[in-house]
């Protein structure tokens, strides 16, 4: 297995990387610099007075429709309604949010589960308090060249893609996806030898990257994935979203702090709350928020947007079960070349809680 950084490759033609960019969530910058004015005073303040309302700030490891449940409970104005002002910080991975949050310089972090198991191996203090969605949404977008090269085509079993994909050059944004190209490789008995990981920084820049021939393939959760197959450049080959050992595991999760939270409860009640609000809309309505999901990628179809609503089993009232738990840390396990983790994960374990999602308000 060979790792690459993404500065080591060819330098991508500027223009049309900064349109990727803008075109894959041209409202990220304004919340960066938002969140910059607002992240410091957030960490430090305490819980909402009566009348006020506090700020706080959600940074996304990366820009997913799973993670649009922010910008959704913005739309509706759940957060509004609790008395919480969000700012939003697009970061580049779990790793770099997980810091973040720890910095004090978000509040919250949308990442994955897998992740969230990684960084209590290594004894972070940080606790899921809202599931998004569940069963991993992941796809492998293939570039069009390398598909023709080795006759794949969507129809083809996963184990058959992965015998297809060796020898190609696979993008990685963050460790949620480095975990699961493992996964296909070990379902597929291919060794990991076999493939060249790229680190990418953005996935604009993977996009690019495919566009110009510079990496193979890279797996992504929509609507990248899907707007990236609308360009004719690549086409998804596979869904992990099908892959029954894969469906019922927690997947897309918010995460906080856990001394932060306890002396935030306030903050922590109105936004995990918001965030199951939102989730409840989105897997019984997707027509009802594409107009917030068209505000926050201007640029993508309709067509796109409710493709990858469909793709996404978001999460019913924001709850965990400690089933969500096993399955992932099974997975986890299935997948880490540090070894099983010894990692406590049952409701008392301070890994995941339901404690703060107000079930009383998600009916209003």
């Amino acid at each position: 297995m060979k790792t690459i950084s993404s500065a080591k490759l060819r330098r991508l033609p500027a223009r049309r990387t900064r349109r990727l960019a803008a075109l894959l969530g041209c409202g990220a910058l304004a919340a960066v610099l938002a969140a910059c004015g607002s992240a410091g005073a957030s960490a430090a303040g305490g819980g909402t007075a009566a009348g006020t309302s506090s700020s706080v700030t959600i940074g996304k490891a990366v820009d997913t429709i799973g993670f649009t449940t922010v910008d959704v409970a913005k739309a509706e104005g759940y957060f509004a309604k609790a008395g919480v002002n969000v700012n939003e910080d697009l970061l580049s991975g779990s790793s770099t949010a997980f810091a973040a949050l720890q910095s004090g310089s978000v509040n919250f972090v949308c990442a994955s589960s897998t992740a969230l198991i990684s960084a209590k191996t290594k004894g972070l203090p940080l606790e899921a308090v809202a599931s998004l969605d569940y069963g991993v949404s992941l796809q492998l977008l293939v570039s069009d060249s390398w598909i023709k090269a080795h006759h794949m085509s969507p129809n083809q079993p996963l184990d058959t893609v992965m015998h297809e994909m060796t020898g190609a050059k696979l993008g990685v944004i963050s460790t949620t996806d480095l975990t699961y190209d493992h996964y296909l490789e070990q379902q597929a008995g291919v060794s990991s030898s076999e493939f060249t990981y790229i680190n990418m920084n953005s996935q604009s820049a993977a996009i690019s990257a495919v566009k110009y021939g510079e990496i193979d393939a890279f797996l992504l959760s929509p609507p990248s994935t899907y707007y990236a197959q609308s360009q004719g450049d690549a086409e998804v080959i596979a869904s992990l979203h099908e892959v029954p050992e894969l469906a019922n595991m927690a997947y897309d999760i918010l995460v906080v702090d856990t001394a932060w939270a306890k002396t935030h409860r306030s903050e922590v009640t109105s936004v995990a709350t918001a965030m199951a609000k939102a989730d409840n809309i989105m897997g019984e309505n997707p027509q009802a928020v594409l107009g917030s999901e068209k505000t926050h990628y201007p640029t993508m179809t309709t067509s796109v947007l409710l493709n990858s609503l469909h793709n996404v089993t978001f999460t019913k009232n924001g709850e965990f079960t400690p089933t969500m738990w096993q399955e992932s840390l099974k997975e986890y396990n299935q997948t880490s070349t540090d070894g099983p983790a010894k990692v406590n994960i049952s409701a008392s374990s301070g890994v995941w809680t339901n404690q703060y999602i107000q079930q009383s308000q998600l009916s209003g």
